[in-house]
């Protein structure tokens, strides 16, 4: 069964399979555990079936009775907070809830060690969460933090770049644009895309497509960013 639960992590992140087909799936292997009694498994199954029924339907006819387990969140012992505060960057950044998508990438900060890939994880979307703010009002504190995330990646990416780099490519898309440096910009966002579908990240793949038809349309370039944003919907 922990195979199983790496290959759903691996699915919600990738976006390789469709949400609907995902969580038949991961109701089967569910259907599973209650069958031969594991238990071992089950939470963290279930804090990933929260995360996709969340982005269905945020829950409204896809939830079922059964719910994750926090256990004593203080307890710096219980590593299913580790998965719990990561599956909510995921939901919250999805489902557009910026607020809550810091609140708990900054809970997570508190308890993960640095250097895990959930870490990875929760700096890249808090940093995509921090320049949306950016792009409304200027913060030097927020754009340090960016920053330090950019840094962080940048060593990440030398041991596992293939499920970091479109990470941080596009964090530096996303900077350089603030930055009205165009052309590093253009080349960045064009570099995400692409290393993200070499990686078979098919939802970060259309995320990358959407910011750089946001950043095209800002710059005026309509039919560019008409082009990436089929992509992007192609992707999604």
């Amino acid at each position: 069964f922990f195979c199983a639960l790496q290959l759903v992590n691996r699915s919600i992140l990738s976006g390789e399979k469709e949400l609907t087909s995902l969580l038949k799936e991961i109701d089967y292997y569910l259907h599973l555990l209650e069958t031969y009694k594991s238990e071992v498994s089950k939470n963290y199954l279930l804090s990933s079936r929260e995360t996709v029924s969340m982005l269905i339907d945020k829950g409204e006819a896809t939830s079922i009775e059964a719910k994750e387990y926090l256990g004593d969140a203080d307890d710096p012992g219980n590593k299913f907070m580790d998965t719990y505060y990561c599956q909510q960057v995921l939901r919250n950044f999805w489902l557009g809830y910026g607020e809550r998508c810091r609140h708990f990438a900054q809970k997570g900060f508190a308890r993960i060690p640095q250097g895990r890939y959930f870490s990875h994880i929760i700096k890249f979307y808090y940093g995509l969460s921090l320049l949306e703010m950016l792009k409304k009002k200027s913060n030097y504190v927020r754009y340090k933090e960016v920053e330090e995330i950019i840094e962080s990646l940048q060593v990440a990416v030398e041991h596992a770049d293939s499920n970091i780099r479109n990470k941080l490519e596009l964090l530096q898309a996303e900077l350089h644009g603030l930055g009205a440096r165009h052309n590093e910009a253009v080349a960045l966002y064009n570099a995400a895309i692409a290393s993200a579908e070499k990686s078979e990240f098919i939802h970060e793949q259309g995320l990358a497509c959407e910011r750089a038809g946001l950043y095209y349309k800002k710059m005026g370039c309509a039919r560019d960013a008409l082009v990436h944003f089929q992509q992007a919907h192609a992707c999604y």
